[in-house]
C-alpha cells in the first residue's frame, strides 16, 4: 500500500473508534468504576520528580512521604517508583551502587555512598499503610549517559566500568547494555531477584526493555549468540528481548508468585505506517504483545503520549490518542493493559479528563500518568471522585480472603473510629497480606447490603491498617441520622472478601462532644490472673449479648453472658478455679459486632 493511501485508511478507521471529545470532558463523568488501576510514574532519574536537592535524609523522607500521601488524596491506588534509573539504586543493594542523587546530585553527591536510609523500604511501608500498591520501576538496558554521575570507585562499581564489554552506545551519548549477551541478561535478572527477595514490592515494572539502536557489532554477536538459529537480524534482536522477558518472569514468580511483572513499551506497536512516531516492534524490537500472549507479563503500560483528535507536537501525522487506545486494547491477549498518558506535554494535560473517559470506554482496566510533577495540581476533574480497588488479575490467585474479625466502633461527638482484627488465613494461603475497604451508607438508603458494596461511591477508605477514623456526615434538618459501616478484606491480588457490618451508628445534630456511643471489649483485670478476673465491656445499643471464654484450641469453656442487656458499660466475672494454666480467649458478640481478646491464667 502506498503511504498516502495507508494514512487515509488509518484516518478513515477513526470513525469506528469510540472516543470522548474534549467538549464532553468538561461535563461530570459517570460514576467511576469500582475496580481500576490508577497510578503515575515517580521518576528519580536526574531527580526529575524526587529526591529534592538536599543531602538531608529527613527532608528526603518527608518529601517522599508527601508525594505518596498526596497521590492517595488525588485518588491514586498505586505508585510506580523508579528504583534503578541508570544502573544505580535507590535501595540497599549488594549489586548496584547507591545513586549519587541521594547524596547531593551530579558533581556533588558520591555514587555508591550510603545515604543512611532506604527509600524503597520507606516507600513500600508508606504505600502499604495507605492501602496502595508499590511497583519497583527498573530501567533495564539504558544504563547511563556520558554526562550522568557515575564512578569506577564506587562499591560495587557501576556496570559501565565493571562490564565494559557489555556496553554499546546509541549515537546520542547514551550507553546501553547489549541484550544479546547472555551474561548481561542473567546479571539483570539477578538484580531483579535481589529486589524481590529483599523487599515486599507488589510488582516489578520495566522501562527501556528494548534496543536503543542497531548496534554496530550485532552481526558478530548474532553469529556468537543465536540459540534459535534465526537468520533475520531483526527477529534475532526481538528474541534477545523475549528471552529476558521469559527469564525474569520465571525468576520472580519462583520467589513470590504474587509479585506482578509489567513493562512500559513505546506507544506505537505497529511495524510501519504514516505516523510521525517510533514503532515498538520494528524500530525498538519490542514484541510486547508476544510477552502478553506467552504469559511472561502480567501487565503492559504503553506510553500513549499524544492528544485526542487533532495532531499533537509530533507533527502533522502524529498518532491520535483514541486510535492507539483502540489498537492496544482490542489485542490485549489475556493480560492487563494500563494506558500511559503524557501530561508533561502542555497540549495533553488539559485533556486528561477526556483521555481518562476514552480509556474507560475501552477494555483497559486502568491507566498511568507521566510523571508526578506534572499532576501535582490534580488536573483530573471529577474522574477520581470515588476511590477504586486495583483490578484483580484472574490468572493469579483469585482466592477470596475470609472476613475481618472483631469489628468494633467508637463514636465520640462526630468522630467515628473503627477497629478490627485481620482475617484468619485461608486454606493454602502463602501470602497472608491484606488491604481493607471501608464503606459507609445512611441507614435509610440501604435497600440491600450487596448494593452498598457494589457502589464505589460508598467507599470512604482503602487502607493497609486495621483501623479507620473519620468524621460522620452532618445531620440534616436538625434530626439525628444513623449510618452503617462495612469493612471488607482484599487479598494481595485485590480480590475482595465478604463484608462485616456494624450496627447502626447514630450522630446527633446537636453539638455535643460528650456524646459517646461505643462497642468495646476491655482487657481483663487483673491479667495474668489466678483464679478469677473481671471483664468490662460496653455496647452502643440494647440487645442480645454473648460473652464466651475459649481455650487455646478454640473449645468453649464458659459462657459468662448470654442475655439481653441495655446500652452502656457492663462487667462480668470469670472464675477459672479448677482450670489449667494457659492462654484463654474471650469473645464479645452483640448483633453484627464482635471482638476477641486474650488473657493468661497463671497458677
Amino acid at each position: 500500500m502506498k503511504p498516502h493511501l495507508l494514512i487515509c485508511s488509518i484516518l478513515l478507521s477513526f470513525c469506528l473508534i469510540p472516543a470522548v471529545s474534549q467538549a464532553q470532558a468538561v461535563q461530570d463523568s459517570p460514576t467511576p468504576p469500582k475496580e481500576e488501576f490508577r497510578s503515575f510514574w515517580l521518576a528519580t532519574a536526574a531527580a526529575m520528580d524526587w529526591p529534592p536537592n538536599t543531602t538531608s535524609a529527613s527532608q528526603q523522607r518527608d518529601a517522599l512521604r508527601d508525594i505518596i500521601h498526596n497521590a492517595k488524596q488525588m485518588g491514586m491506588n498505586a505508585i510506580v517508583f523508579q528504583v534503578v534509573p541508570r544502573g544505580d539504586a535507590f535501595y540497599q543493594s549488594e549489586r548496584l551502587p547507591w545513586s549519587s542523587f541521594l547524596t547531593g546530585g551530579p558533581n556533588v553527591g558520591v555514587p555508591g555512598r550510603d545515604p543512611g536510609w532506604d527509600p524503597l523500604a520507606f516507600a513500600i511501608e508508606e504505600a502499604h499503610k495507605l492501602g496502595m500498591e508499590l511497583h519497583a520501576w527498573y530501567n533495564v538496558y539504558m544504563v547511563n549517559r556520558e554526562t550522568y554521575d557515575r564512578s569506577p570507585d564506587s562499591d560495587p562499581p557501576h556496570v559501565y566500568y565493571a562490564q565494559p564489554d557489555w556496553i554499546d552506545q546509541d549515537g546520542n551519548n547514551w550507553n546501553w547494555i547489549n541484550p544479546a549477551i547472555p551474561e548481561a541478561r542473567e546479571w539483570i535478572v539477578d538484580n531483579v531477584v535481589e529486589i524481590v527477595e529483599n523487599y515486599d514490592v507488589d510488582a516489578v515494572h520495566f522501562d527501556f526493555i528494548r534496543y536503543g539502536r542497531n548496534y554496530p557489532r550485532d552481526e558478530d554477536l548474532m553469529q556468537q549468540y543465536n540459540p534459535a538459529g534465526l537468520t533475520n537480524i531483526a527477529d534475532w534482536r526481538r528474541e534477545n528481548i523475549n528471552m529476558f522477558a521469559r527469564d525474569v518472569y520465571a525468576a520472580v514468580k519462583e520467589i513470590k508468585p504474587w509479585v506482578k511483572v509489567g513493562s512500559t513499551p513505546v506507544g506505537h506497536y505497529r511495524t510501519s505506517g504514516g505516523w510521525a512516531a517510533g514503532y515498538g516492534y520494528s524500530q525498538y524490537y519490542q514484541d510486547t504483545r508476544r510477552w502478553a500472549e506467552e504469559g511472561v507479563h502480567d501487565y503492559v503500560a504503553p506510553q500513549l503520549y499524544w492528544d485526542i483528535g487533532a495532531p499533537g507536537s509530533g507533527g502533522s501525522h502524529a498518532p491520535r490518542f483514541e486510535w492507539l487506545v483502540h489498537d492496544w486494547t482490542t489485542d490485549m491477549r489475556g493480560r492487563h493493559y494500563y494506558i500511559g498518558t503524557g501530561p508533561y506535554r502542555p497540549e495533553i494535560k488539559p485533556q486528561l479528563p477526556a483521555q481518562i473517559d476514552t480509556i474507560r470506554n475501552s477494555p483497559a482496566p486502568g491507566h498511568m500518568h507521566f510523571s508526578y510533577r506534572n499532576i501535582t495540581d490534580n488536573p483530573f476533574g471529577d474522574r477520581y471522585r470515588s476511590m477504586a480497588i486495583v483490578t484483580p488479575m484472574p490468572w493469579m490467585s483469585m482466592s477470596r480472603p475470609n472476613t475481618v474479625r472483631d469489628l468494633s466502633v467508637v463514636v465520640q461527638g462526630e468522630e467515628v473510629t473503627l477497629e478490627w482484627t485481620p482475617p484468619a488465613p485461608g486454606r493454602g494461603e502463602t501470602d497472608p497480606f491484606f488491604r481493607y475497604v471501608v464503606y459507609r451508607a445512611a441507614s435509610g438508603s440501604v435497600i440491600s447490603d450487596a448494593a452498598i458494596i457494589d457502589n464505589p461511591a460508598n467507599i470512604i477508605e482503602i487502607t493497609g491498617q486495621t483501623t479507620y477514623t473519620g468524621v460522620l456526615p452532618e445531620a440534616s434538618n436538625g434530626q439525628n441520622e444513623t449510618w452503617y459501616y462495612y469493612v471488607t478484606a482484599l487479598s494481595r491480588n485485590n480480590v475482595e472478601g465478604d463484608f462485616v457490618k456494624t450496627d447502626m451508628v447514630e450522630v446527633s445534630s446537636l453539638d455535643d462532644p460528650a456524646l459517646v456511643r461505643r462497642f468495646s471489649l476491655e482487657q481483663n483485670y487483673p491479667n495474668p490472673f489466678n483464679p478469677a478476673t473481671e471483664i468490662r465491656f460496653e455496647i452502643p445499643d440494647g440487645g442480645q449479648v454473648r460473652l464466651t471464654v475459649y481455650d487455646i484450641l478454640g473449645r468453649e469453656v464458659a459462657v459468662l453472658v448470654n442475655r439481653e442487656l441495655a446500652a452502656g458499660m457492663h462487667t462480668a466475672r470469670f472464675d477459672a478455679t479448677g482450670m489449667p494454666s494457659g492462654i484463654y480467649m474471650y469473645r464479645l458478640e452483640s448483633g453484627m459486632l464482635e471482638q476477641t481478646r486474650k488473657m493468661l491464667l497463671l497458677k
